[in-house]
C-alpha cells in the first residue's frame, strides 16, 4: 500500500508516493488549479501511475486559508462580545504602524461596528461571575445577529479563558435558535488571556470555515469518486496532523500548513542522518522561509500576524522574507540594484517563462550563469529560454552601467545576502551561532543558493535531502497525528501554582487521549506529549515557554528550570524576583510513522560539463546527476547537480557524497 503527500501552492502542486515496502519514494509537480484543485492531485498521480484505491494514507496541506485571509475573500462575521467591549477589535492594541507618521491611515476593523453585539454578562479575571448571562437578553442579541446577514457568529466575550460558561451556553443557544448559523466560541480557538488578540484569531478562524470546510468536503468527495476510501489526513502550521473534522472546525490552524510541512520533513529526515541542530531554508517562487531546529524541535511560537491581525494559535516559528525564484530585480530612485518583494509570480512569470515577462528575476539570473539548464523543463513542466531572460538583463544592466553577467551575479548576490539576513534573525538575533547548526536547503531554488549562504554563516555543512523540490509534500507523509492545548493558569510559582498547573496538566492529557482515540484512531498507550510551562517574572507582560520533561516535583525545580531558560534566552536573570506560572501547553502526538529513505544506487557514470559565471568569470565545473551519485563517488565544486525539481549547486572549497538516507552531505573544505 501507498502513503501520498500533497501540497498545493499558488503555482506548483507537489505530489509525494512513497512505498513503505520498498522504501521507494516518487515525486511529480504538476501546475496548480485553482478552479478545482483535485484536477492538479490527479494530473500528479497520472504521471506516476498511480491509482488512488492503492493508497491507505493521503495527506494534504493547503494555502487555501493563507490567501483568503490575505485576499480578504473570507465570510463576513458577526461578533458577541461583553457589554462595554465593543470596540476591542477597532481599538486593538494602540500600536503605530509607522511611529511618527502623524498621517497614518487607522487600520479598518476586522469586523464593522454594525455587525459587532453586545451582551450583558460578565466574568471576571479569575473564572468568577460578576454578572449572570441574561437568557432574556441573549435571545435578543441573537436576533439581530441573525437580522444582520452573516451566516458565521463569533462568541468572544471576556475571560472566558478562565470560565466559558457563557460562551458555551450563548453558542448552545444560537444553535437551538438558529441552527443554520456556523458558531466559533474563543475559549476553543485561543483560551488564553488577551482580549484582542484572542477577539481577532477567531473572527479569523470564523472568516474562514465555511471556505475550508466546503473546499476540504469538495476534496473529500472528488477523492472518494476515484477510489480513495479511507480518511483524509490535514497537516497543521504547527507540523502535525489532524482529521477533516478538526480542520474544518479550527481552520486558523492551517496557515503555515505548506511551510510547516517542510519542517516536519527537516526534523524527521535530519533526524535519520543524526543532526539534532539544523536550520531549514526553503526557497519557492515567491518567497524564503527559515526555521530553526534545535535538540530536535523546531522553535515554536503563539504570536504569529496573517495579513496584519494577530494569528495566537500554536504554529512554528517561520521567518519569512520576499526573496525567491520569482522576486524582481529592479533599479531603486538611487540607482542601486534591489531584489523583491515584488514577484513576477507564475503569470506571467520569470523572462525565461517566456510567458510575456520583461523584468529579471532571480530565476532569469540563475539561467544566465549557468545554474539551470535550459534544455530542460523547470518542474517538469516550464520550458526556459534564455533569451528573453538575456533580454530582460541586457535592459536593467545598461542602466547601473553593467554587462548582462555582471547583473545576473549580483542579483543572486544580492538574493543570498537577504536570505543570509533572513537566517540571522532567527539564530543570531535569538542567541544561537549558526556555525553550530547544519543548514537544510530545499524547495525548488534552496539548493542552488545552499553552498553561498553557508559561506556567508560560516555554516560548514549542508545536508540537501531527498526530493527536496517536493519537501514539504515529503513532510506530510512523515507527519504524525497532533494536538496542542493551552490552559490558562496565572498563578505564584510556589507549591500552590505548581499543584494548580499539576491539575491543568493531567485534564489537558485526559482530552488528549479521548481526541487522539475519537478523531485519529490512536490508543491510550500510543500517546507521547510534551510540556511547555508559561512563565515569567512578577511584572512582566510577556512570558517565556520553559520545556519541561514533565512538570518538577518542586516549586523550586520548577523555578530553576525558568531560571535557566531565561538566562539562556536573555543571556542574564534576576534569581531573587519572585516569578509566575502563566500557562500550561501540551502537545499529544501519536505514533510516527515509518520512513525509510533509499540511497541513490549510482552507477559508472562520469560527470559532464559545463560552464558556470561567478564573482571570477566563468569557470569549469561538474554536472551530476542526483541519481549516479552512489557510494563511493564524490562530488567536488565548483560543480552542478540536477534532479527532477530542484538543482544543486556546490560551490568552489565545498565537497561531498551521498548518506545511506538518500541525502547529499556537503562539507566546506
Amino acid at each position: 500500500m501507498l502513503c501520498i503527500g500533497v501540497d498545493i501552492g499558488g503555482t506548483f502542486t507537489d505530489v509525494i508516493v512513497y512505498e513503505p515496502a520498498t522504501a521507494r519514494l516518487a515525486e511529480a509537480k504538476t501546475l496548480s488549479t485553482p478552479h478545482d484543485p483535485a484536477a492538479a492531485i490527479f494530473e500528479g498521480l497520472a504521471k506516476l501511475g498511480v491509482s488512488l484505491d492503492a493508497v491507505d494514507r493521503f495527506v494534504h496541506g493547503t494555502t487555501r486559508v493563507t490567501n483568503a485571509l490575505l485576499e480578504g475573500s473570507g465570510d463576513p462575521v458577526s461578533v458577541v462580545t461583553t457589554d462595554g467591549f465593543r470596540d476591542v477589535l477597532e481599538m486593538g492594541l494602540g500600536h503605530r504602524p509607522q511611529l511618527y507618521s502623524v498621517k497614518e491611515a487607522a487600520r479598518p476593523s476586522l469586523v464593522p461596528r454594525s455587525l459587532r453585539h453586545t451582551l450583558r454578562e460578565r466574568v471576571a479575571a479569575d473564572g468568577s461571575v460578576i454578572e449572570a448571562l441574561d437568557t432574556d437578553h441573549l435571545d435578543e442579541v441573537l436576533d439581530r445577529v441573525a437580522a444582520a446577514g452573516p451566516g458565521t457568529v463569533a462568541v468572544c466575550l471576556l475571560h472566558s479563558y478562565r470560565n466559558p460558561a457563557h460562551e458555551r451556553a450563548a453558542a448552545q443557544r444560537l444553535a437551538e435558535r438558529y441552527p443554520n448559523l456556523v458558531c466559533t466560541v474563543s475559549s476553543d480557538v485561543v483560551p488564553e488571556q488577551g482580549e484582542y488578540e484572542r477577539f481577532a484569531t477567531t473572527v479569523l478562524n470564523a472568516s474562514v470555515r465555511g471556505t475550508v470546510a466546503d473546499y476540504l468536503r469538495g476534496l473529500g468527495a472528488a477523492l472518494a469518486g476515484a477510489g480513495y476510501l479511507h480518511p483524509l489526513s490535514i497537516m497543521t502550521s504547527s507540523g502535525g496532523v489532524v482529521s477533516t473534522d478538526e480542520a474544518s472546525r479550527l481552520p486558523i490552524n492551517l496557515a503555515l500548513s505548506g511551510p510547516a510541512g517542510g519542517v516536519a520533513a527537516a526534523v524527521y529526515v535530519a533526524g535519520l542522518a543524526g543532526y539534532s541542530n539544523v536550520i531549514t531554508c526553503d526557497i519557492g517562487g515567491t518567497s524564503t522561509d527559515v526555521c530553526l531546529i534545535k535538540d530536535g524541535a523546531p522553535l515554536m511560537t503563539s504570536d504569529g500576524t496573517i495579513a496584519g491581525f494577530p494569528n495566537r494559535t500554536f504554529q512554528v516559528e517561520i521567518n519569512t522574507i520576499g526573496a525567491g525564484g520569482g522576486s524582481i530585480a529592479w533599479r531603486d530612485l538611487g540607482g542601486e540594484l534591489r531584489i523583491g518583494p515584488r514577484s513576477a509570480g507564475s503569470t506571467p512569470g520569470p523572462a525565461c517563462y517566456g510567458r510575456g515577462g520583461t523584468e529579471p528575476t532571480t530565476t532569469d539570473a540563475h539561467l544566465l550563469v549557468g545554474h539551470l539548464d535550459p534544455q530542460e523543463s523547470l518542474g517538469g513542466e516550464v520550458q526556459l529560454d534564455p533569451a528573453p531572460a538575456q533580454a530582460a538583463a541586457a535592459a536593467l544592466a545598461e542602466q547601473l552601467g553593467l554587462d548582462a553577467m555582471e547583473l545576473a551575479h549580483g542579483i543572486l548576490r544580492l538574493a543570498t545576502i537577504k536570505m543570509t539576513s533572513a537566517i540571522k534573525e532567527i539564530s543570531v538575533a535569538r542567541g544561537h551561532d549558526p556555525r553550530d547548526f547544519v543548514l537544510m536547503p530545499f524547495g525548488g531554488a534552496g539548493p542552488m543558493h545552499a553552498t553561498a549562504l553557508a559561506d556567508e554563516l560560516g555554516i560548514s555543512r549542508v545536508l540537501v535531502p531527498p526530493v527536496p523540490g517536493n519537501f514539504s509534500a515529503l513532510g506530510f507523509v512523515t507527519a504524525r497525528a497532533r494536538h496542542d492545548y493551552v490552559r490558562t493558569v496565572l498563578a505564584a510559582a510556589d507549591e500552590s501554582g505548581l499543584a494548580a498547573a499539576q491539575a491543568v496538566v493531567a485534564e489537558l492529557e485526559d482530552a488528549a487521549r479521548a481526541q487522539l482515540k475519537a478523531e485519529d484512531g490512536v490508543e491510550a498507550d500510543q500517546v507521547s506529549f510534551a510540556l511547555t510551562v508559561g512563565m515569567r517574572f512578577r511584572g512582566q507582560s510577556h512570558h517565556l515557554a520553559v520545556a519541561v520533561d514533565g512538570l518538577p516535583a518542586t516549586a523550586e525545580d520548577l523555578v530553576a528550570a525558568f531560571h535557566a531558560a531565561y538566562a539562556e534566552r536573555y543571556a542574564y536573570v534576576r534569581t531573587d524576583h519572585p516569578a509566575e506560572i502563566v500557562n500550561c501547553r501540551l502537545t499529544a502526538f501519536g505514533p510516527s510513522p515509518v520512513v525509510r529513505f533509499a540511497a541513490p544506487s549510482g552507477g559508472e557514470a562520469q560527470p559532464e560539463r559545463t560552464r558556470l559565471y561567478g564573482p571570477d568569470g566563468w569557470v569549469d565545473a561538474a554536472v551530476w546527476r542526483r541519481s549516479e551519485l552512489g557510494p563511493g563517488i564524490r562530488v567536488t565544486g565548483p560543480a552542478v547537480v540536477r534532479e527532477n525539481g530542484s538543482t544543486t549547486v556546490v560551490g568552489a572549497g565545498w565537497s561531498g557524497a551521498a548518506d545511506e538516507h538518500g541525502n547529499l552531505l556537503l562539507t566546506r573544505d
